[in-house]
């Protein structure tokens, strides 16, 4: 479970505003009417440590007024950054700068980045230029770029000064692309890399990078995308804990044999044609497994070689088109049936499943997406009888429907989850 925001009770956010002012922890100046709230604090503190603001076309005419925010670790901007930043001059012992709308911003304003020798943490939101300034390869303390929610579809051109990032733990992009003269041999330290885009010169230097832990790359629709995914799986080092492939359809089978063996999650956004291939319990440590699959049948046999993997916690197959034929698929009861599966969830036009007594013992959620009149008229059922009621340890369960014209397979469904012991929450959704 993701948790997307936290509250505090009014009381005790006043009391942490309070504490924060009288520390110098954070002076904050918002309102987006124009008034400020917060500068008051600001001038009574000889030295701010962390500074916020917010949405106020006024801010930079009074915090320019203030000669002591040289000491300042922490900057951060929500509105438009363009008017209301600062000299980054100004803070030459800056740690963190986050810039959360960067749509007014160009190079030009973003020269004196390289002056922050001491910034590790960089977050540039909303940006619309295409590439970034050759200054950033100067911040070499910087750990953390983070610049997803660029404000256009086209990827940013990374310096060539990026591969002197020595001490770069993660870099946080929708689409990126690296210069061909680009060598990342000496980024030693860089565990996280996302949105990056896939070429021969790419994936050739991703594999120079021994402490990779997560890797998201994208793949074009080209000529050699089979080549290029499969020279990406062999260049991934075995420190390897989280690929993610975003790519075009797949007209061919992966070879899951050629994954890391130390491989924790694989997703994929894309399509197969055929099912994944060598499939087996080498890969001991995957936990999470996502894929996609395009006109290609789930057959019992795929999900048999997907229940010997003995960490698999959470898996989902899509499919957004129907097979030729499909058949019903049944889960049998067996210990080494998905022995540690929490969260299983299977779309496809065509389903029907069948959860024999015992069968995948802590199973907590079930999501099944389908299309109940095709389904009925393909296995000429109208019972919709899944089993749920065999599902020992399921407490949540969503049927997402395709058309709304099938009301006997709610009905259907309503009376196997009231039956269930554990009364488990039942939500329906239509696609």
């Amino acid at each position: 479970m993701e948790v997307y925001a936290c509250q505090v009770h009014d009381m005790v956010l006043e009391l942490i505003i309070k504490l924060s002012a009288e520390e110098g922890f954070i002076a904050i100046t918002s309102l987006s009417d124009g008034g400020q709230a917060g500068v008051s604090s600001l001038h009574q503190r000889e030295i701010i440590r962390r500074l916020s603001l917010h949405n106020s076309s006024d801010t930079n005419s009074s915090i320019n007024e203030r000669k002591l925010l040289s000491k300042m670790r922490s900057l951060d901007v929500f509105g438009r950054a363009d008017l209301m930043m600062p000299s980054l001059s100004r803070f030459p012992i800056l740690h963190v700068l986050q810039l959360e709308n960067c749509s007014g911003l160009d190079n030009n304003r973003l020269k004196d980045i390289c002056k922050l020798y001491l910034l590790k943490f960089l977050r540039l939101q909303g940006l619309k230029v295409f590439d970034l300034p050759e200054s950033i390869g100067k911040l070499e303390s910087l750990e953390t770029l983070d610049i997803i929610g660029a404000d256009h579809e086209l990827a940013i051109m990374l310096p060539l000064s990026f591969g002197k990032l020595g001490k770069l733990v993660r870099l946080h992009a929708e689409r990126v692309e690296l210069p061909d003269g680009v060598s990342l041999e000496n980024m030693k330290s860089l565990q996280e890399l996302t949105g990056i885009c896939a070429t021969l010169h790419a994936v050739t230097e991703i594999g120079k990078l021994g402490a990779l832990k997560a890797l998201d790359i994208s793949i074009e629709e080209t000529c050699n995308s089979k080549e290029l995914v499969h020279t990406c799986l062999q260049m991934c080092q075995s420190s390897l804990q989280v690929l993610v492939l975003k790519a075009p359809l797949i007209s061919f089978s992966l070879d899951m044999s050629k994954l890391p063996p130390g491989l924790q999650t694989f997703m994929c956004n894309s399509y197969f044609r055929a099912f994944p291939r060598c499939i087996d319990p080498s890969l001991s440590c995957l936990t999470v497994m996502s894929i996609g699959l395009w006109r290609a049948r789930v057959q019992p046999e795929h999900l048999d070689k997907l229940a010997e993997l003995p960490s698999l916690r959470f898996l989902r197959i899509t499919s957004p088109l129907p097979a030729d034929e499909q058949e019903k698929l049944v889960i049998y009861s067996s210990p080494s049936i998905f022995p540690c599966l929490t969260d299983l969830r299977i779309s496809c036009p065509l389903l029907f499943l069948e959860f024999q007594p015992g069968a995948m013992r802590k199973l907590q959620k079930l999501c099944l997406g389908f299309d109940a009149r095709k389904t009925a008229e393909h296995f000429q059922t109208n019972d919709f009888d899944y089993g749920l009621e065999n599902l020992p340890s399921v407490q949540h369960v969503v049927i997402e429907l395709r058309g709304r014209d099938h009301p006997e397979a709610q009905d259907a469904i309503r009376r196997t989850i009231n039956d269930h012991p554990n009364h488990p929450s039942l939500d329906f959704s239509y696609m």
